[in-house]
């Protein structure tokens, strides 16, 4: 998702020098608090039969090269975010939820009959990029899904989430929270959307 940035009005679109100077100040000056970000995935996938009731295993498995998302700051100002609780777990609560609305009886673990899902989660990325007038706030996250049955993998497929947004100062908590959250989103629904990945599961 990506939005434009707007401005209040009266404020004039002409900067002077020193405003470039301010923009600057607002992504670093006021970085260097740490946070603790709430992760929040929201499943969107439609109630369905398609699993057919099947046992199905789930394993997450975090591959991340770094446990901290980024810093608040641009080019590495700033406090570094981390995620509150366990991402891995995080992720699949959320996925076992979305298999659930799809009819599989979804466990964490290896599936008793060998039909399993396991999902890697590559990376989960908060980047500042600071611009002339206006910075870029990109939140990416990258889950592998692999469908296994006995000891083969089937299928496998990349989901991506991103969130894209044009900032002029450093974000609050808050906003901080939903972002990374929508990311997050983004890419578990889009997993759990892949048909090629839901028919190897259940067929």
């Amino acid at each position: 998702m990506a939005s434009t940035l707007t401005t209040t009005p009266g404020v004039k679109t002409l900067y002077s020098g020193w405003a470039g100077v301010l923009a600057v100040a607002g992504f670093s000056g006021c970085a260097f608090a740490p946070q603790v970000v709430v992760v929040s995935p929201k499943v969107d996938v439609p109630v369905s039969r398609v699993g057919a009731d099947r046992a199905l295993g789930l394993t997450i498995v975090d591959e991340r090269p770094r446990q901290t998302l980024g810093t608040r700051g641009v080019r590495g100002v700033g406090a570094e975010l981390t995620v509150q609780g366990d991402l891995r777990t995080i992720v699949e609560t959320a996925l076992l939820e979305g298999l659930a609305k799809q009819s599989f009886k979804a466990k964490a673990g290896q599936g008793a009959d060998g039909r399993d899902l396991r999902v890697e989660i590559r990376n989960l990325d908060y980047t500042l990029i600071q611009g002339f007038w206006a910075g870029t706030l990109r939140v990416d996250i990258g889950l592998e899904a692999n469908c296994v049955r006995g000891d083969q993998r089937r299928y496998e497929q990349l989901h991506r989430g991103e969130f894209v947004e044009s900032v002029q100062v450093v974000q609050g908590p808050e906003a901080n929270d939903a972002y990374i959250s929508q990311a997050v989103s983004g890419a578990v629904n889009s997993l759990l959307k892949d048909e090629k990945l839901i028919a190897c599961l259940s067929g």
